[in-house]
């Protein structure tokens, strides 16, 4: 624990204590509670459940009310908030109704929350985070993200977890926290997507006719978008190939991404063919020595004065 997150909760104590003179009795809550009969329980009872009913009602109205303006994932955490303030308000006044005092009790229950936090550090970390992205949205229900070396679609956020299906058909649950801390990548959030390809060409291919070919086979493909145009520059000498960048755009799901990129690629190998353009497979020239000048090269002394060619001592 850091010290200063020790100093805020000790400060926090020193707070609670100064407001409460005396140290809240657990034997008189107890008491209290155990004096109530069953005309007093079924009371409370009824009152907490028409509590739950208004909280529902309400979160109800709000989830609808807020969804389409604020997003799902902001209308989703305030329902869950007043759920909880008006089961707290409920629990209040069911108390209040049976006589029973609630200093002691709100006494205890504010030490017990303080131990709870210095317990739960991770937790209400994660709560917090989860708070920090339904208000930011930096992504929505049904949006394809990258966070954590996990992609997928976001299925939901609750206040300690981000719920994701990746591509592969797994079901990921990633804490608030982890997903606050890392980079976020949104793939679906702009509505487009622009995908590049490397082609590369021999270097006799005339290269105008080779962009223009390259732009024109694109743009015929289905899932290429016409609005931006396909782009096709030359972007490097290779080994043995001109080497082409393609640019295109298409709709920003994966499976669009993949299905624009097999429909491109098959298309200009069909238009490559047909026009006679070759597609260059990596080359390496290598050149060999005969094997007997390369031994006469390796021999010391080889051909020089006072050493013999043929076999015999110089004189």
């Amino acid at each position: 624990m850091s010290d200063g997150y020790r100093l805020h909760v000790l400060t926090i104590y020193s707070i609670v204590t100064a407001q409460t003179p005396e140290p809240p009795n657990v034997e008189d809550a107890v008491d209290e509670l155990s004096k109530l009969t069953s005309d007093d329980w079924i009371t409370a009872l009824v009152i907490m459940l028409i509590a739950l009913a208004i909280a529902f009602a309400l979160r109800t109205i709000i989830v609808k009310g807020l969804r389409r303006r604020s997003g799902a994932l902001v209308a989703k955490l305030l329902g869950r908030l007043v759920i909880g303030i008006v089961l707290a308000i409920g629990m209040v006044y069911a108390l209040l109704q049976v006589g029973v005092s609630i200093g002691p009790i709100l006494g205890m229950l504010g030490l017990l929350g303080l131990a709870m936090a210095l317990a739960l550090q991770d937790v209400l970390s994660s709560l917090v985070a989860g708070t920090m992205l339904a208000f930011q949205r930096p992504f929505r229900d049904g949006d394809q993200i990258r966070t954590a070396d996990f992609e997928g679609t976001v299925e939901d956020v609750t206040l300690r977890a981000v719920t994701m299906r990746t591509f592969d058909g797994v079901r990921v649950f990633i804490p608030n926290l982890t997903v606050w801390e890392e980079p976020i990548v949104n793939y679906t959030t702009l509505g487009t997507r622009r995908t590049a390809l490397v082609v590369g060409v021999g270097y006799e291919s005339d290269l105008d006719a080779v962009q223009e070919l390259l732009v024109t086979s694109v743009a015929s493909r289905d899932g290429v978008l016409a609005d931006p145009a396909p782009e096709a520059f030359v972007k490097e000498f290779g080994d043995s190939s001109v080497n082409f960048l393609v640019l295109f755009w298409h709709g920003p799901h994966i499976a669009e991404e993949w299905r624009a990129r097999d429909a491109v690629m098959r298309g200009i190998k069909r238009d490559f063919d047909a026009a006679g353009i070759e597609i260059p497979l990596p080359q390496r020239v290598m050149s060999f020595k005969d094997p007997e000048s390369a031994d006469d090269e390796l021999l010391p002394g080889k051909g020089e004065p006072g050493h013999a060619s043929d076999g015999h001592t110089g004189r």
